[in-house]
């Protein structure tokens, strides 16, 4: 039985970041073939596919988010594209949860917004990360 992780729109995803697939391999300390394979339909352990991720946007801290419908998230610089599913971890203070995976519409390089309503509150503190789900993965 075939097990592991089927990127199915990672090549979509490497060419929105601009990533060639051998810069791509680089960052994620993968070799060529293995993104090549991906690309073409094959798939690999949850490990890879995790530093495949981190290549193609890196985790960032949160500063804050807004009092808002929809809340506006403020981070170190990030390269989420507006579309991207995000993995909120870890804000507190906020009157709605807004942790989980949201999909983001990115405002600037550093604010991006989920459809989350804080009207009462916002928060502080926690990460944004690429979630699997943006190069549509596939457990297997």
């Amino acid at each position: 039985m075939t097990r592991g992780d089927r990127l199915t729109t990672l090549q979509a995803r490497r060419i929105a970041a601009g990533y060639s697939v051998s810069r791509l391999a680089k960052i994620a300390n993968v070799s060529d073939l293995t993104i090549n394979q991906l690309e073409n339909g094959g798939n690999c352990d949850a490990y890879v596919t995790a530093r495949i991720l981190e290549a193609l946007a890196p985790t960032v801290a949160i500063t804050s988010n807004t009092r808002a419908s929809p809340t506006a998230f403020t981070t170190a610089a990030n390269v989420f594209v507006s579309g991207d599913t995000v993995t909120i971890a870890g804000v507190a203070g906020a009157s709605a949860d807004p942790n989980g995976d949201r999909v983001a519409t990115v405002s600037n390089a550093t604010t991006f917004t989920v459809p989350v309503n804080c009207g009462v509150s916002g928060g502080t503190g926690g990460t944004a990360a690429l979630s699997a789900t943006t190069c549509g993965v596939v457990r297997l």
